[in-house]
């Protein structure tokens, strides 16, 4: 990838050490904006950069701001946001980014995770946070520099990669090294905490650094997509080897993996109610982007007692997909920072969904906030990596 042209942009390592400082206080500037391009694939070309540091200097030039460089496809600014600004900073980046996104790769338009390509933290509540997030990203990019060796793109020999993984160590180290299972809780009254389910999946990264460690995923587009339902079809075909009998569980597949032959051993294994324990994800831009066949795979899986549940909800896209309408019972609203000033503008479409019968679950939850701000709208159902350290350590928790 060429060099961009960083001549106005300093290294956030300066940002670190002025918000670290003991006398810092946000009076200036009191938000930094994360802005990722990852998931895009290296341009062929100066112009994409040329484009890019000209939206940024526009950004600049309407709001007052400064930016600073974490890689060649993470960058910060600090800026002063307000309740009467906000929503043009948000709006003004992400709409000149994805223009720029549609202009250079059309291809990946539909691909690209708006909940982590623009991203604010709020310094006067969240100065932690953003400490903790430029420390941890400055350490990884010195040892990067520090010998790192060059990342390739994903190739088609790495998708049947992972299958000679699978077949040489077995399923069971397979699961245990490379298979993630995490609670789904409920918070009862007086805080008290039970476990509804557990999700298993596969975790990407630990595959990809035993599977392909010279592999960089972001980028990959369309065989990323395909890495997906391959190992949706990994998980299917050793599910009994990994979950106790009788576990209420959920998974996540793209709605193409229902129309396999692997689903179809998955399911005859079962019988006609084998799908009861079973909370089927699906995300919400893949039901968007295959909605007929979604709609066949999702009365086939209800047919067998199986739930349906909508997966990959943003806090800006709630209310988009009519749960009732396509037979959803659950639906996982993704907790992103920011999120509580977003959900009050929110609340009569959470509390339709919830009056029909649908219940939500606040995943991706990796601080207490989100609890807080979940409470306040009768969500009682959480996951993630704050959930996961509450299970651990609390001896009450009913499993």
């Amino acid at each position: 990838m060429a060099d961009v042209p960083h001549d106005y942009i300093p290294p956030a390592i300066e940002l670190l050490t002025q918000i670290a400082a003991v006398n810092f206080t946000p009076t200036e500037f009191n938000t930094l904006i994360l802005i990722s391009l990852e998931g895009l694939p290296e341009p062929d070309d100066e112009s994409y950069w040329t484009e890019f540091t000209d939206v940024l200097g526009a950004f600049k030039g309407r709001f007052p701001s400064q930016t600073y460089r974490v890689t060649q496809i993470e960058y910060v600014i600090m800026v002063k946001m307000t309740e009467s600004n906000q929503i043009n900073i948000n709006t003004t980046l992400k709409f000149d980014l994805l223009k720029l996104i549609q202009q250079h790769f059309p291809e990946f338009f539909g691909l690209v995770d708006q909940s982590r390509l623009v991203r604010t933290i709020d310094l006067n509540l969240r100065l932690k946070n953003a400490i903790n997030y430029l420390e941890y990203r400055t350490t990884e990019v010195v040892k990067a520099k520090e010998g790192s060796p060059t990342l390739r793109g994903l190739r088609e020999p790495d998708i049947r990669r992972v299958h000679q993984v699978l077949n040489h160590i077995g399923p069971d180290a397979f699961a245990r090294l490379f298979i993630t299972r995490q609670p789904i809780v409920v918070l009862k009254e007086g805080d008290k905490l039970s476990v509804a389910m557990y999700e298993y999946y596969v975790a990407m990264d630990n595959l990809r650094k035993h599977a392909f460690p010279d592999v960089e995923l972001r980028g990959s587009g369309n065989l990323f997509n395909q890495l997906t339902i391959e190992l949706d079809g990994i998980l299917m075909s050793i599910y009994d080897d990994i979950v106790p009998r009788g576990t209420r569980v959920s998974i996540n597949l793209n709605v193409e993996s229902v129309f396999t032959p692997t689903f179809e051993k998955f399911h005859d294994r079962r019988g006609a109610d084998g799908f009861a324990n079973l909370v089927f994800e699906f995300r919400q831009p893949n039901i968007l982007q295959h909605f007929d066949q979604f709609e066949v795979a999702a009365s086939m899986i209800k047919d067998r007692a199986g739930t349906i549940a909508v997966d990959a909800i943003f806090p800006e896209t709630i209310g988009i997909m009519n749960l009732n309408r396509i037979g959803a019972s659950m639906a996982k609203i993704f907790w992103r920072q920011g999120a509580e000033s977003i959900l009050p503008d929110l609340a009569n479409d959470i509390a339709d969904m919830q009056k029909n019968g649908r219940m939500l679950i606040m995943s991706r939850v990796d601080e207490d906030i989100a609890v807080e701000t979940g409470s306040a709208f009768g969500i009682n159902m959480y996951q993630g990596f704050y959930v996961d350290r509450l299970v651990q350590y609390d001896e009450d928790v009913e499993v």
